[in-house]
C-alpha cells in the first residue's frame, strides 16, 4: 500500500507521520519553498498523543506524487479543491483512489469535474478530520492533539476502496451512503467558525486563549446549536437524516452530556485547545466560507430558512471586508441531487 498526500499543512503531516508509524509508505507533495527548505535538512518532531520524529518524504511535482501511489489523499483547504483537482486530473491513472481526508464537498466537486472519467476511479471522502493537530511556525514541530477512533467515509466507484487504509488510522470505520452525507455530516466547521468569530478581537490582538476555556459560554454553544439545526434542516430537504452536533461530540466521550456546552467543557479531546493566532487560520479562512458557506449556499438554493448561519457568514464577511462568494454552485447542487442516494 502506497499513498500520496497532496497538501503540506498540519493535517497532511499528521497523516504522513501516523501512516509511517503503521508502516504505510507515503509521499507528500510540497510546493512551499520554505517548507521544502526546512524539511530537506531537519526532521519533524511529533508531540502530544504520539511521540516520534521523522523526515518528511517529499515530492516536488504533482506528477511525481500521483505516480508514486494507488491512493491520493487530499489535505488542502476546501477553497482550493477545484484548483487541486484540475492540476491532479492529467496525472491520474485508471484504478486510483482519490481520498479527501476531510470531505467538505471534495468528492462532489471531483465527480462534477471528472464527468465520464469518474467511473474509472474511486472518489472518496471522510466525514471529518481523523486527526486534531497543529504545526509550529518553523514547520518542525507537529503537535498531535487527538486521533479519532471512528471514521465514516463515502466512496464512489469500486476500483480501490479506501476502507483498508482508513482501518490503519482508526479501529472503527463505517461506510456512509453517499458523499452528500459525508459532507453534510461535518458539524465541526460550525464549532470552529463560531468559536473563532466570537473571539475575533482576541485573535487580532494576538491574545493567548483556549477555545473552550473561560471565553466559551453557554450562549456561544446555543448559537452553535441553532446553526446545527439549520444544517439538519438542509439535510432533511435533501432527504437525509443526519446526526446532530451534540450526538457527534458525545460519541467521542464515555460520559454523554445533555447540552453542547457541557459536552465541550472538560472534554479531554478539546481541553487546552488554543485559539487561532491569525485571521488566516483555517477556522476563518476555510470553516467559515466553505463549511458554513456551503450550508448557506444550499439553504439559499433550496429555500431553507437559515437565519443564524446567514447572520454569521454575512457579519464575518462585512467585518473582514471580503464580500462572500458562494462555495457551492447550481452545477454542484445538480451533482449533489444526483449523488445523494449513491
Amino acid at each position: 500500500m502506497r499513498v500520496s498526500i497532496i497538501g503540506a499543512g498540519a493535517m497532511a503531516l499528521a497523516a504522513a507521520s501516523y501512516l509511517k508509524l503503521r508502516d504505510v509508505s507515503s509521499l507528500v507533495y510540497v510546493r512551499s519553498e520554505k517548507k521544502l527548505a526546512a524539511w530537506s535538512t531537519k526532521p519533524v518532531r511529533v508531540t502530544g498523543v504520539m511521540e516520534s520524529s521523522f523526515y518528511v518524504p517529499m515530492a516536488k511535482t504533482m506528477k511525481e506524487a500521483v505516480n508514486y501511489s494507488d491512493t491520493v489523499i487530499i489535505c488542502t483547504r476546501a477553497g482550493d479543491y477545484e484548483d487541486v483537482i484540475n492540476e491532479l486530473l492529467p496525472c491520474l491513472r485508471k484504478g486510483q483512489c482519490i481520498l479527501f481526508l476531510n470531505g467538505c464537498w471534495g468528492a462532489v466537486k471531483t465527480y462534477r469535474l471528472l464527468k465520464e472519467d469518474a467511473k474509472y476511479l474511486t472518489i472518496a471522502e471522510t466525514a471529518g478530520s481523523p486527526f486534531v493537530a497543529s504545526l509550529s511556525e518553523d514547520f518542525l514541530t507537529l503537535e498531535m492533539k487527538g486521533i479519532r477512533t471512528e471514521i465514516g467515509y463515502s466512496a464512489l466507484g469500486t476500483s480501490k476502496d479506501p476502507g483498508e487504509l482508513l482501518h490503519t488510522i482508526a479501529p472503527r470505520v463505517s461506510r456512509i451512503s453517499s458523499p452528500v452525507s459525508t459532507s453534510l455530516s461535518q458539524a465541526m466547521p460550525i464549532v470552529n467558525a463560531a468559536s473563532a468569530f466570537f473571539n475575533i478581537s482576541r485573535i487580532e490582538n494576538g491574545e493567548d486563549f483556549e477555545l473552550f476555556g473561560p471565553s466559551f459560554t453557554s450562549r456561544a454553544a446555543d448559537y452553535m446549536e441553532h446553526c446545527d439545526k439549520e444544517r439538519l434542516a438542509v439535510g432533511k430537504a435533501l432527504g437525509l437524516e443526519l446526526y446532530s452536533l451534540l450526538e457527534t461530540v458525545n460519541s467521542q466521550r464515555s460520559e454523554k452530556k445533555a447540552t453542547l456546552y457541557e459536552a465541550f467543557k472538560n472534554n479531554a479531546l478539546y481541553d487546552g485547545l488554543k485559539g487561532p493566532v491569525s485571521l488566516s487560520d483555517r477556522s476563518l479562512s476555510e470553516d467559515l466560507p466553505c463549511g458554513l458557506g456551503s450550508l448557506l449556499d444550499l439553504a439559499d438554493m433550496m429555500h431553507v430558512p437559515a437565519p443564524y448561519i446567514t447572520a454569521m457568514v454575512d457579519t464575518a464577511s462585512l467585518y473582514m471586508g471580503k464580500p462572500y462568494e458562494p462555495f457551492l454552485t447550481v452545477q454542484d447542487l445538480r451533482a449533489i441531487k444526483a449523488l445523494r442516494g449513491k
